[in-house]
């Protein structure tokens, strides 16, 4: 009986020696060293700059949620006047262990770099840096975003004419306008409406009272709903939305009671703009940096990185439309009813709701978009 025991005992410490070992080679390798040996990480602005509250600021915010979840030293260098984008990747590079690179200003500075700092990882965001193994670029299908946000902007208009106020006329931006105009075209098909929509380009995205004077030149035109692609640009479309509404008598206090419903709204951009403008933000078209520079900082230290492009879109989370906590009630039933189903159609990745990422004319893209007729076909 004894003998029995013994040779039971050494059976089992045998499989749990052979357990153990499986255990280890199943780990991924390099975890701990790789985690070790990332200390610190840069973010280099465009040329908007922090303060944006929207594209830079949402980049930081998610360098620096990162820098506390995995106890990293968080720097930024922003893009001055005269300052070289190149030589700031540079000095992140020198500096830093993963350099995060926001916007389109920033891709030729990393292609540029990222071959002289091989060690270093770069994140590259709203661009695309081709396939540099230490480079990893994320592009956000913004359109989808843009789309559901045309479609709330042209349900809620009571003018007939919404607007939309752009920094410039690049791929990221153009992005977002093809998808808001295509949801407002789809918004007149399946109403019967004829909701126009109006845009604006201030050629900067750093002049917020460029951005105001577009928007006033908007309103000015009978437009009741302004969508901001602007960066710190768009600060003044707020401004002049907010300007707007007092004109017309109705106070924040009005709108925080109740008592009065704004007569002009903007639509937010990136982050979610809804608290920051209580009520006169009708919704935000959502990009999550934060989000994804922290996933992809979490692969970094987890020795799970890939470099070469990323898409990001609506199944995985990253992109949609804020809550509307202060301005659901003002939107039409029907509306929500069809961003439920569009945004089923973009869970399951409908080519027929995604806008080109490199894109370049929106004009054209008009002319050959058609509503999905599922959409078509639902009945209030």
């Amino acid at each position: 009986m004894e003998k029995q025991n013994l040779i039971l005992l050494i059976g089992l410490t045998i499989v749990l020696f052979i357990a153990i070992i499986f255990l280890i080679k199943s780990l991924p390798e390099e975890v701990g060293e790789k985690y070790e040996g990332i200390k610190s990480i840069t973010m280099v602005t465009d040329m908007g700059g922090l303060g944006d509250r929207s594209f830079n600021d949402a980049g930081w915010n998610g360098v620096q949620i990162a820098s506390e979840g995995f106890g990293l030293k968080a720097n930024v260098i922003q893009k001055m006047e005269g300052q070289d984008l190149t030589a700031n990747v540079s000095q992140a590079a020198e500096t830093s262990d993963i350099v995060v690179g926001m916007g389109f200003m920033l891709k030729d500075a990393i292609i540029t770099n990222a071959p002289l700092y091989p060690d270093t990882y770069f994140i590259l965001i709203d661009e695309d840096a081709g396939d540099l193994p230490n480079v990893a670029s994320y592009l956000f299908h913004s359109d989808q975003s843009g789309y559901l946000a045309g479609i709330i902007a042209a349900s809620v208009s009571e003018t007939g004419k919404i607007g939309i106020v752009k920094g410039m006329d690049v791929p990221s931006v153009l992005t977002y306008s093809a998808g808001f105009r295509a949801g407002a075209k789809t918004w007149n098909e399946f109403s019967g409406d004829k909701v126009e929509v109006l845009t604006k380009t201030a050629d900067t995205f750093t002049d917020p009272s460029k951005g105001r004077q577009l928007t006033k030149l908007l309103i000015d035109q009978g437009v009741d709903i302004v969508f901001d692609i602007a960066g710190a640009t768009g600060i003044g479309v707020y401004e002049a939305v907010q300007e707007s509404n007092r004109a017309q008598g109705i106070t924040e206090q009005d709108i925080r009671t109740g008592i009065a419903k704004p007569k002009y709204f903007a639509v937010g951009v990136d982050v979610d703009h809804d608290e920051m403008y209580y009520g006169e933000v009708l919704v935000s078209a959502l990009k999550k940096m934060s989000e994804t520079i922290y996933s992809a900082v979490e692969d970094i230290t987890k020795n799970r990185f890939i470099g070469g492009v990323h898409l990001i879109d609506f199944k995985d989370g990253f992109t949609g439309i804020s809550d509307m906590k202060y301005t659901k009630q003002y939107v039409p039933e029907t509306a929500l009813s069809l961003i439920e189903r569009a945004e089923e159609l973009m869970m399951e990745r409908d080519e027929r709701l995604l806008v080109p990422l490199d894109i370049t004319n929106v004009e054209e893209y008009l002319d050959g978009f058609k509503t999905p007729k599922e959409l078509l076909e639902i009945i209030d």
